[in-house]
């Protein structure tokens, strides 16, 4: 599905890690510093942030969140519409939505959604933003994009533990005239491959699903930890995200020489820099940035956002701007956008 929106805008863009940092070099007395010295060597990450028990993606939203109303003066009465995008909600029931529009004291007639998405996840809470505003039920929308994605992978899972790691973002979209071109492509035939096997109606937790199964080259897991086939979503990215770009470019009526910063999902220096050269981006004209961090999910490109803002902004580099999320579903979503006059805040770190 290809569209274009010409009714909202950017207002501002805030995001939040956890303070809880574990570096990769703390996984040798586990698995030896030759393996933890090539996953760092091809994944570029050193580090991954573990939120703390007890703190969850909404926790880390809020917070991005009252912080980014309160930089931009936004009363939170006046939001009239909030996407809580996140595959870690606080409940199976109630929507986590609704629970923060208590929290972050939003009046009651918000209109409030959950979307069950991960690495494309943010790029589609824009789109259902716009998708309000365009409709004229809401004027201004805030998209709230996290995981603690850590809470899901087994602590013996040496191909996930070393990559993933927990944040949250918050984006105030408004009415405006700004042009939102979108590019979605979706392939559940590939669900399989990253996927949480138990705990849904499909296949309910029970007295096995619990239990740890020695897997390939060691690693173990349990049905109700998360499976991740790494080669079967690296080729979905390598062909579906230059495509996807591609598409929602040609939508805005720009050359790909003319967009002048490509925000991809960070799932870890081998995709961005493969993707990069693939489709023959100036190296200058993208970024990685999780290094420290890991891949956060849906929250990965607001975070990658919020630390390079200053050089993109400097650069001049933000007016013609394309993200682009790729992953479970499998599902890929890319937007060509201006963010010049978005207004960032920096990275901050919890607890």
């Amino acid at each position: 599905m290809n569209t274009i929106f010409e009714c909202s805008q950017i207002a501002g863009i805030a995001a939040a890690v956890p303070g809880n940092a574990i570096p990769l070099s703390q996984f040798t007395k586990q698995w030896g510093e030759k393996e933890v010295a090539n996953v760092i060597a091809s994944t570029g990450i050193t580090q991954i942030r573990q939120a703390p028990a007890g703190m969850t993606a909404s926790d880390l939203c809020q917070s991005a969140a009252q912080r980014l109303l309160h930089a931009l003066n936004f009363p939170p009465g006046d939001i009239d519409g909030i996407v809580f995008v996140s595959q870690t909600s606080d409940y199976i029931m109630p929507a986590t939505s609704a629970v923060l529009q208590n929290r972050l004291g939003l009046d009651s007639r918000v209109a409030a959604f959950d979307i069950n998405y991960g690495c494309s996840g943010y790029v589609y809470g824009l789109l259902q933003a716009d998708m309000l505003i365009h409709a004229g039920m809401c004027r201004s929308v805030l998209v709230l994009a996290g995981d603690t994605t850590t809470q899901l992978v087994n602590p013996r899972d040496r191909a996930l533990r070393m990559l993933f790691g927990d944040g949250g973002s918050a984006t105030l979209v408004v009415a405006g005239s700004e042009q939102h071109s979108y590019a979605v492509r979706t392939d559940g035939s590939g669900a399989k491959s990253l996927i949480v096997p138990a705990g849904g109606a499909r296949n309910p937790r029970d007295c096995t699903s619990y239990i740890e199964i020695e897997a390939e080259d060691g690693n173990a897991r349990s049905a109700e930890n998360l499976f991740m086939d790494g080669v079967a979503v690296l080729f979905m990215a390598l062909r579906d995200a230059p495509a996807m770009i591609s598409e929602a470019i040609s939508l805005a009526h720009w050359s790909a020489e003319k967009a002048t910063f490509y925000g991809l999902h960070q799932a870890n220096r081998f995709m961005v820099d493969y993707l990069t050269r693939k489709m023959r981006i100036a190296p200058e004209a993208t970024a990685f940035s999780c290094a420290d961090i890991g891949n956060t999910g849906p929250a990965s490109i607001p975070v990658m956002l919020a630390i390079e803002h200053p050089r993109l902004q400097a650069e001049g580099r933000l007016e013609k701007s394309v993200l682009c999320g790729f992953g479970v579903g499998f599902s890929t979503a890319a937007t060509a956008l201006p963010l010049n006059n978005t207004t960032f805040l920096p990275l901050v770190e919890l607890g």
